[in-house]
């Protein structure tokens, strides 16, 4: 199974980073994209950190059961959607990754070189970073097309925003198509 959203069709997510935003940015993904089985990789290289939003992760699921935004099957659904992992290799062959990493320029860059080589061809590569340009984050990308920062605001599974920040060479029918696809996914997307 898959989500499918005119030419965008995503069976595996990739969410790099598990520290304050990437456990919302997966929660959010998981109630959206689980009921068409799409599968959701946390990846984090510090293990203690994966624990963490793994937790955060079931604790704001549970909460959504007590308070009825979530029956307990879904609850058991979003939850089994999404892997914790030190392993970058559970991410190969996703269309689509976002990187919640910290705001540090050189360790961005190496997600993403890892990055680019994992996922599928073609896969949208995208940070969070708040403050650091698509243009400098991406510069080493041999296809620097289908890379844009797509920066979530907290609490990212709640916070309807989304700011959507293409680079200059980003295709603009990506552009488009995501802030479609946020739209259609409960997001308000700004550019």
């Amino acid at each position: 199974m898959s989500f499918e959203f005119r030419d965008l069709k995503i069976d595996k997510l990739a969410v790099i980073g598990s520290g304050q935003i990437g456990p919302d940015i997966a929660l959010h993904f998981a109630k959206v994209l689980h009921p068409h089985g799409v599968r959701i990789v946390v990846v984090d290289v510090v293990e203690e950190a994966l624990e963490r939003g793994r937790s955060k992760l079931h604790r704001k699921v549970d909460k959504g059961v007590e308070t009825g935004a979530f029956s307990p099957e879904m609850a058991a659904a979003m939850k089994d959607s999404v892997e914790f992992t030190t392993d970058y290799g559970k991410a190969e062959g996703a269309q689509f990754a976002i990187e919640a990493a910290s705001e540090n320029l050189d360790i961005k860059r190496k997600i993403f070189s890892q990055l680019e080589k994992l996922c599928a061809p073609g896969a949208v590569l995208a940070s969070n970073s708040s403050h650091l340009q698509p243009e400098v984050i991406f510069e080493n990308l041999s296809d620097r097309s289908r890379s844009l920062v797509i920066h979530y605001f907290f609490p990212a599974e709640r916070n309807p925003m989304v700011e959507i920040v293409p680079g200059k060479d980003t295709d603009r029918k990506l552009v488009h198509l995501l802030m479609s696809m946020y739209e259609h996914i409960g997001k308000i997307p700004i550019r």
